[in-house]
């Protein structure tokens, strides 16, 4: 089932394009299309008629959903659609549990305005374009690939391009037949498979690339060039482990492995900090503020700042980062210059920044955030030279006079020694729990 809505016509001056980084710009749902009984498409045009930021086929919109009588939600989604300078397009699963996808599934009509950041993002075709492409997903995680198999084809890629996707049966397959024609453009250069883990009797045997079954392993050694390919992952998180480990393992280098989930913002190699909150006890309360306990408070402050022991981090309400000390300096390796003015993605590893976002947005439009009360926070951090270090810290909000969040500042510490020793210490422990058993 479609829905199209009128033509959005141009209310901006002349010539006015709104900067990329300006923030929140008003769209317009243009249009609804139902992919399958449980995803929607919704096709979004900038209220403003403006051009379109640039992006990369693969890359994210942030959302900001106005619920009457509700706290906004902040999302992001996939633009599952290659550019193409008119609009974009989300394609969301409706789940059982989510705040998010019910209320756009129920809630979101073709012209109804929205607020939308611009596009962000790593997760996008890889830049060598003689290197054949296989692109592995499973249920919603297909929507990156659509944009990238849409780009692909739209510019003549050359490059060989497999696409495996796996869901449960032919209903729940999502633009099956907009990837058969896409194929079907693009002769000998794509190769499609598909995997019906539950497949039902009318479903037959399929064309030609259909599979009763999971994606397998076994499956992609047999079918796909290990030596030669990158691969682009896209799915659930224990579907990611098994594929990226299983690829790792069978010797595919890890910088030919991309990946990009919807779950726990967990690392998918095992060899990273885990961002879960670790228990801390909540500190004692100020005591009442005079002149002379803000004066030592400011001292504390400009102390605290100055030091090189921990990076303190402050960042605006959009995440732009607005204070960075000697400490933050030591710890990622970018300078003040470098960080000042800048959004706090420098430092998140980019599988981490979707999960990051959805966090960081409904705490500034909320002012609740479920780590103020001293929770310590363990994460992969991203250094200038491209290491992934692992941090623990805390968070703080800052507000206005009016109560609304300003901004957010962090304390952060190094702790990758601490955790390459923890790690080798469970290895340790399960190679004896082996002998012993073994014995």
């Amino acid at each position: 089932m479609t829905e199209t809505a009128d033509p959005v016509s141009p209310t901006a001056p002349s010539g006015h394009v709104p900067s990329p980084g300006a923030g929140w710009r008003p769209f317009v749902v243009a249009e609804r299309r139902d992919e399958s009984p449980q995803v929607t498409s919704f096709l979004l045009r900038p209220v403003d008629g403006a051009p379109l930021p640039p992006h990369r086929a693969g890359q994210h919109l942030t959302l900001r959903l106005e619920r009457p009588g509700s706290a906004p939600l902040v999302r992001d989604y996939t633009i599952s659609c290659a550019p193409n300078g008119d609009h974009w397009r989300i394609s969301v699963k409706r789940e059982p549990k989510g705040a998010a996808s019910n209320w756009l599934h129920d809630h979101l009509p073709v012209g109804q305005h929205l607020e939308v950041r611009a596009p962000s993002g790593d997760f996008v075709l890889p830049d060598e374009a003689t290197r054949p492409v296989v692109m592995v997903s499973a249920g919603v995680g297909i929507t990156p690939m659509i944009a990238m198999l849409e780009a692909a084809v739209a510019a003549g890629d050359a490059r060989p391009i497999h696409f495996v996707h796996g869901t449960r049966d032919r209903a729940t397959h999502a633009f099956a037949d907009h990837v058969a024609a896409l194929a079907g453009r693009h002769a000998g250069a794509i190769r499609l498979d598909v995997f019906y883990s539950r497949p039902r009797p009318e479903d037959g045997a399929g064309p030609d690339g259909t599979h009763a079954g999971r994606i397998g392993l076994d499956w992609l050694r047999a079918e796909t060039p290990l030596r030669e390919a990158s691969y682009l992952l896209c799915g659930p998180l224990d579907f990611l482990r098994d594929m990226a480990n299983g690829l790792a393992s069978a010797g595919v280098p890890r910088s030919r492995i991309r990946f990009e989930f919807f779950g726990a913002a967990e690392d998918i190699f095992d060899d990273g900090a885990a961002a879960a909150p670790l228990s801390r006890p909540a500190t004692a309360p100020l005591p009442v503020a005079t002149d002379e306990t803000m004066a030592i408070e400011e001292q504390v402050g400009r102390a605290l700042v100055a030091s090189p022991a921990d990076g303190v981090v402050a960042s605006d309400r959009d995440g732009t980062i607005t204070v960075w000390n000697a400490g933050a300096e030591r710890i990622f390796g970018f300078s003040p210059a470098e960080a000042l003015g800048q959004s706090l993605d420098i430092i998140i590893p980019e599988p981490f920044r979707a999960r990051h976002w959805e966090g960081y947005h409904q705490t500034v439009a909320t002012g609740e955030s479920r780590y103020g009360a001293g929770d310590l926070l363990a994460v992969p951090g991203l250094c200038k030279d491209g290491r992934r270090i692992s941090i623990e810290f805390t968070i703080v909000l800052m507000k206005d006079g009016s109560g609304r969040v300003s901004g957010m500042v962090s304390s952060v510490r190094d702790v990758s020694r601490r955790f390459e020793e923890t790690k080798a210490l469970k290895k340790r422990v399960a190679e004896l729990e082996k002998a012993t058993g073994a014995a």
